[in-house]
């Protein structure tokens, strides 16, 4: 079971907003049952009345998800994006550490083009292109 803690910013969360976000939430525990912490933020920007934010951290042990949405003030479309990129998330962190027993000798083996990339972002960051 994991604890949900929900907030608004310019926003009233009242029990139904609430009992949705749970509602599409507890999908993300049927991805990764080790989660523990779930704090969603709904955020109504001031200064443009017709837009939503909606942001969740996810803890699990040892790591912590985040994702942010902006929609159009639509509560629904802004939860299914955000369990969506927050599914990915736990889909990732569960494929790279559950089941996989690493030797202390191993070592992440880089393909020759992961290397170049990685080069090629080194050499534009050095030069603050990005």
């Amino acid at each position: 079971m994991y604890k949900l803690n929900i907030s608004g910013h310019h926003v009233h969360s009242g029990e139904e907003v609430q009992q949705t976000v749970k509602e599409k939430l507890d999908h993300l525990v049927r991805v990764n049952n080790h989660i523990t912490t779930i704090n969603v933020i709904l955020n109504a920007e001031k200064h443009k009345a017709h837009e939503l934010i909606v942001e969740a951290s996810v803890h699990i042990p040892n790591h912590d998800l985040f994702a942010t949405v902006k929609t159009d003030k639509q509560l629904k479309p802004a939860l299914d994006m955000l369990v969506a990129k927050l599914e990915k998330q736990l889909l990732k962190f569960k494929s790279k550490h559950e089941g996989r027993k690493h030797h202390p000798d191993s070592r992440d083996v880089e393909s020759n083009l992961e290397r170049e990339k990685q080069d090629e972002f080194n050499e534009l960051a050095e030069r603050s292109v990005l």
